[in-house]
């Protein structure tokens, strides 16, 4: 089996519109007594219809189990467990843009007081670091309540565009994406002139480049693995502040936090290797500890430490 075929952009592809379209499906017309079973039955057939992703859930649990004993993993069932998780995750997604999920089921953790800097309609803009840990889209729907804040998503193209479809089915305004199969000149004089004009962007930093390229090799959960570059990458060329942003759903709320990571990027030309493998190992120490708080929310179903290429 090669790395192509294991890459998460290939596997993702399989069942991608359907689910959504289900997804738009339920959130527009069910009722919500009547969410949860039909979650569990969707789930239930990817569950069974999937089982490498059964196969990299259970390897990621087996890891986190070893790294950190007292992460609160459900004793039965627990690979299910985590489908059904991602399957409400992608619901509450759905449900936020047609105002099921208001502002006020979201619980601020701010120590750092970055939303001070969100609100500062005169500064630079800066970077959001985020992860497929927990159900970032629903901050993104949240923040417009900010007066003139604008948030740009750099994403893969192929797969957010047929997310960003369903959304709007299901009632959303459209979504500020940056196509970002390549860092090359145009878009960095594009980015570069919305951060100096105050808007902020927001990079998943724990997958690799559809191409496989431009990545570091980290010590996650007790192994080696490989996150990407990219966002640390544009962070130093850009010169900008660097945030982590997590959003978590715990007894039936979700919890958005916000630290600061990088208060300055301007690295030596020599020192900026060492300074991104230096960015990319501390956010993995970090992405580690809130999985450990919430085990069940890391919605990567592919081979994250690519142990089965051979």
């Amino acid at each position: 089996m090669n790395a192509k075929a294991n890459h998460w952009a290939v596997q993702q592809e399989r069942g991608n519109r359907l689910f959504l379209g289900l997804t738009t499906l339920m959130v527009r017309h069910l009722p919500p007594w009547l969410m949860n079973p039909c979650i569990w039955f969707v789930v239930l057939y990817f569950y069974i219809t999937a089982p490498k992703p059964r196969r990299h859930i259970a390897r990621y649990q087996e890891r986190l189990r070893a790294a950190f004993p007292d992460a609160p993993l459900p004793r039965r069932l627990p690979v299910l467990q985590q489908f059904t998780a991602f399957g409400q995750a992608v619901c509450d997604r759905f449900a936020v843009w047609q105002h099921k999920i208001s502002y006020q089921d979201l619980q601020l953790h701010d120590p750092d007081d970055v939303y001070a800097d969100m609100d500062n309609p005169g500064g630079r803009g800066q970077i959001f670091v985020c992860s497929h840990l927990g159900n970032v889209e629903i901050c993104r729907a949240l923040v417009s309540h900010h007066q003139g804040f604008r948030l740009n998503v750099l994403v893969h193209s192929r797969h957010a565009e047929a997310f960003n479809e369903a959304l709007i089915k299901a009632g959303a305004d459209r979504i500020q994406l940056i196509q970002v199969a390549d860092l090359d000149a145009a878009l960095m004089m594009d980015l570069n002139a919305r951060i100096e004009a105050g808007e902020w962007l927001a990079v998943a930093a724990d997958r690799v480049p559809v191409r496989g390229e431009k990545t570091v090799a980290v010590e996650f959960l007790g192994a080696q693995t490989r996150l990407p570059q990219g966002a640390w990458l544009l962070a130093g060329l850009l010169k900008t502040r660097v945030n982590t942003l997590f959003c978590i759903k715990k007894n039936g709320r979700y919890h958005l936090k916000l630290n600061r990571f990088l208060n300055s990027t301007d690295w030596p030309r020599g020192k900026r290797t060492a300074a991104v493998a230096a960015a990319a190992q501390a956010f993995a120490d970090r992405l580690a500890e809130e999985c450990a708080a919430a085990p069940l929310q890391w919605f990567n179903f592919y081979d994250f430490w690519n142990d089965h290429n051979g």
